[in-house]
């Protein structure tokens, strides 16, 4: 028993290294805006939408995927996201109308979306009852090291040798890594789901009922404590992914050499492996609502400093704080979830939740987009940035009422 609890270490190495390919394509697009807009004349708004796409279609697949990673191997749906990947960046290479995109990058990195962040959510808490704020947070940390590596990596390939030779390169990585490491995914073998299920079947809100089946109207419809997760989701995507994928052509906007904007978004990210790597323990010994409560307190504040942010000191102030906040509530999020949802049907719970960040990230994203090219400034966007975090804040503090389970 002991040494198949331990296989559940694997997966979580595995999952790391996952996240980490697809938070390169997240953090990575706001790098090809500048060249793409001056190659083609596009404006930032009709490019953006293709970001949306992306995460839309990410949303509506993660309400399958959801579904399918309670009843098949994980393995499966990691494979198809790696090969979804690879393919669309090969294909984005040769694209030369923006209608293109939709299809090139937008369907293949809302598939690789869907069929990689939902698996990992819903087969890793399934590995452990104790020590899960830890092993959720090792993922996490994949995420914010892909959010390091893709916009300096990126912006150093379109710098030498041109944005298709960029998305080329990126294509081929999906293949070498996540494809074959998928393979060793697997969910935990039946007595260790039926222990973690006993844990939670005699407190969790879900299964008072004394049935097992799982239901659309009371489970999701009528729960009241699913909406205030959907809300917190809808604001944390629209709030965050516009900054993501703007930061970049707006520091180069200010002043900023490219490689320096680029650098922001890289400093942030890793500053989001500090915060796993602080916040996962301490949500073992914290109630992970208090936390995600603070967490979004910071990163409403994070967009007030940016917005006033006219030096590289205040970037990376803005940076550092922003950094922190994000991964942590990114984080935060999930462990709330299940510490008031429970674990079991948490893969469709939180594929539903995904679907809320990204219609939240699919309106942000462009409507940033849109501003900027209407007055030539992101103010207005950032603001409303700060406006959906303090709806965060506010609808998490009312999570704090709820009595965790202990799962």
């Amino acid at each position: 028993m002991l040494k198949r609890m331990s296989y559940g270490w694997i997966v979580v190495a595995i999952s790391f290294f996952v996240i980490s390919m697809n938070a390169i394509a997240l953090f990575g697009f706001g790098v090809f805006i500048k060249p793409l807009t001056e190659e083609f004349g596009w404006e930032r708004g009709e490019l953006s939408s293709v970001f949306s796409i992306a995460v839309l279609i990410g949303g509506i697949l993660s309400l399958v995927s959801g579904r399918l990673s309670n009843r098949v191997n994980p393995r499966i749906l990691m494979t198809i996201a790696g090969l979804s990947l690879g393919t669309g960046f090969m294909l984005t290479s040769l694209a030369t109308e923006l209608w293109q995109l939709y299809f090139t990058f937008g369907l293949p990195i809302g598939i690789t979306i869907s069929c990689s962040v939902i698996p990992v959510n819903a087969t890793i808490p399934r590995w452990f009852s104790k020590r899960r704020g830890i092993a959720m947070a090792i993922p996490a940390a994949g995420f914010s090291l892909g959010g390091v590596v893709g916009p300096l990596l990126i912006e150093s390939l379109i710098s030498s040798s041109g944005w298709q030779h960029a998305f080329v390169i990126l294509g081929i990585l999906p293949f070498a890594i996540t494809v074959p490491l998928a393979q060793f995914v697997k969910r935990p073998p039946q007595e260790i789901e039926q222990t973690l299920e006993q844990f939670s079947k005699s407190s969790s809100t879900i299964e008072k009922s004394g049935s097992d089946r799982f239901s659309i109207k009371k489970d999701v419809l009528l729960n009241k404590w699913f909406w205030p997760f959907a809300c917190i989701q809808f604001a944390f995507g629209f709030s965050t992914q516009m900054i993501i994928v703007h930061i970049i052509p707006y520091g180069i906007d200010v002043g900023l050499e490219p490689i320096v904007a680029a650098g922001i978004l890289s400093f942030s990210s890793a500053i989001g492996i500090l915060a796993t790597i602080i916040i996962g323990p301490l949500s073992d010994k914290i109630k992970p609502a208090k936390l995600q409560t603070i967490d979004f307190l910071l990163l409403t504040i994070s967009l007030v400093i940016l917005i006033f942010a006219t030096t590289t000191p205040l970037f990376y102030t803005f940076a550092f704080v922003f950094g922190f906040a994000r991964q942590g509530a990114g984080l935060l999020q999930t462990l709330t979830g299940i510490e008031i949802l429970g674990v079991k049907n948490f893969g469709f719970y939180i594929g539903t939740f995904l679907l809320f960040g990204t219609a939240g990230g699919m309106v942000g994203t462009p409507v940033a987009g849109f501003i900027f090219d209407a007055t030539g400034s992101y103010t207005i966007a950032f603001w409303m940035g700060v406006a959906a975090g303090g709806l965060a804040v506010f609808v998490s503090s009312l999570l704090l009422r709820h009595k965790p389970l202990k799962i």
